[in-house]
């Protein structure tokens, strides 16, 4: 295998590295390894934030199954604001107490807003076909809400803040499914949009059930593992969708 020819190989090693450091309960150093995570990200994305969005690189191009490639612009400003704010949660969050806890909600909802705003860009919803991805949402929407009353009697004050967040990051799965049911956009939609919003949702579904439940540190590896992939995976699908590639 060729070192070079995976996308973002210095992230994933860190990323390994940082859960690794979580399972062996090696707190300290793991926070240096989180704090590396999203800046890595950007620097993988350089290339394609830097690349101009002109007619020589938007097409016309086709996937795979022959259909032609969207060529909406997207806002580059919003993709470094959404994993800038990523960043800033993930430091928050390094921090113990509710002050705390509370910036790193509101720098992810900040993340999740420029997610929700650039899936717009790419492909707006319609009322014929986005059927399937407001079901989609809908049914993380139960399990959420499911999720809220198992730990309605450990969130305290929390429980408004956290169940805003529910719904934005909801917000974002529905844009992030839409995206898949598109012809223009069906590359994009069902290899990274959609799994990296499910990542997320998953990731965050473990994160409040391990903070304000049962706090294990395994469960932490799993939160940091999905989260990592999902950030992961929407980089290079934003990637892939600046350089048609």
């Amino acid at each position: 295998m060729n070192f070079k020819k995976i996308p973002a190989p210095y992230y994933l090693i860190v990323l390994f590295i940082h859960c690794a450091l979580l399972a062996f309960e090696w707190t300290a150093v793991s926070k240096f390894t989180k704090v590396l995570l999203m800046p890595l990200l950007l620097v993988y994305l350089y290339k394609a934030l830097s690349t101009p969005f002109t007619a020589e690189t938007t097409g016309p191009k086709m996937d795979y199954e022959g259909n032609i490639l969207s060529t909406r612009p997207i806002s580059k400003p919003a993709i470094i604001l959404a994993f800038i704010a990523s960043w800033a949660g993930d430091i928050f969050l390094i921090f113990e107490g509710q002050g705390f806890f509370i910036a790193g909600m509101v720098s992810f909802m900040i993340a999740h807003i420029s997610y929700i705003y650039l899936f717009n860009q790419i492909q707006t919803p319609s009322a014929k076909k986005s059927l399937l991805p407001i079901l989609g949402a809908a049914f993380w929407l139960y399990i959420g809400i499911k999720l809220l009353t198992i730990l309605s009697e450990h969130l305290g004050s929390l429980a408004t803040p956290v169940l805003v967040y529910m719904f934005v990051i909801i917000a974002m799965t529905f844009f992030a499914f839409n995206t898949a049911v598109f012809k223009d956009t069906k590359y994009w939609g069902v290899h990274f949009f959609s799994w990296g919003a499910l990542f997320f949702v998953v990731s965050d579904m473990m994160l409040a059930y391990n903070i304000f439940l049962i706090k294990n540190s395994l469960l932490g590896v799993g939160v940091m593992l999905t989260y990592g992939i999902a950030q992961y995976t929407l980089a290079k699908g934003f990637s892939s969708y600046l350089l048609r590639k």
